[in-house]
């Protein structure tokens, strides 16, 4: 598996949409052209249609906040210091760690009596926990917001 490739194209634009949304200033909002242009300066071939797609999914999981009207747009759902990265991978890969990877059923048949189930179970949970360490306020630090001029129409 190649580095990057553990979570889907739904997580990191999801990701990279609120840690955008996250550095504007109090009270400014996020228009979804300004998203997908910025989003272009990162995947040249990112597709606004898919990023209105995971935007209004984050806005009906209220990690966003839609704002309608002419100067409307998006903001976050709460503060982005108390918004973590498994908030976005349980909304986002909709994680279920008691679901058996071997059943295709909603319940395991042997829940519970199952040895490698606990224990992938642990790991998932152990792995979640560590995302949980890690925040929207620190990811969008890191981040450039500006859109090169020679993009711009």
């Amino acid at each position: 598996m190649a580095s990057g490739q553990f979570f889907s194209q739904r997580f990191s634009y999801g990701l990279h949409a609120l840690a955008y949304v996250a550095t504007k200033p109090a009270g400014e909002l996020a228009t979804l052209p300004e998203l997908a242009e910025w989003m272009v300066t990162i995947w040249p071939s990112a597709s606004e249609t898919y990023l209105s797609n995971v935007v209004q999914r984050m806005a009906r999981g209220k990690l966003l906040r839609s704002h309608r009207g002419i100067a409307g747009g998006y903001s976050l759902g709460r503060a982005a210091d108390k918004i973590t990265v498994r908030d976005v991978v349980e909304l986002l890969e909709g994680i279920e760690i008691n679901r058996c990877g071997l059943s295709l059923e909603d319940e395991c048949p042997v829940m519970g009596r199952c040895g490698i189930q606990r224990k992938l179970a642990k790991l998932e949970e152990g792995f979640l926990q560590s995302l949980e360490g890690l925040t929207l306020a620190e990811l969008a630090k890191d981040i450039r917001t500006t859109i090169p001029k020679n993009r711009r129409t």
